[in-house]
């Protein structure tokens, strides 16, 4: 399987790659923007599924998620958000309503690992 991984922080984007490549096996890219993000998915098209932060510099992941959504309704897309700790039901409202899934950070492995198992099949 084959995952798109979108964040701005550094750590995030590690510890998604190596928890989702050495103890799953899944192939993992990672890039730190939605236009980065946006231009990888333009050229490859062998993605099963994105997992993308909402509150990003520049265009945010529900950008993100919209503009795969509007190619293609049935690509899954799972949101990720920390968000401003006060709002951050907030954000996971709005990030629901593009992505099939939002996971609040810190999030639990195994529900992620379920979460893209399921989302992919």
């Amino acid at each position: 399987m084959r995952i798109l991984a979108v964040d701005d922080d550094q750590f995030i984007l590690e510890l998604l790659q190596n928890m989702l490549e050495r103890e799953e096996g899944f192939e993992v890219e990672v890039c730190g923007s939605s236009e980065e993000a946006k231009a990888i998915l333009e050229k490859d098209h062998s993605f099963n599924i994105v997992i993308t932060d909402v509150v990003m510099p520049g265009e945010d992941g529900t950008r993100l998620a919209r503009y795969i959504k509007d190619k293609d309704p049935s690509f899954p897309v799972i949101a990720i958000t920390g968000g401003i700790e006060n709002a951050r039901q907030d954000y996971v409202h709005y990030a629901d309503m593009f992505a099939d899934k939002t996971l609040a950070k810190p999030f639990n492995k195994d529900e992620l690992v379920e979460t893209i198992n399921r989302l992919a099949a």
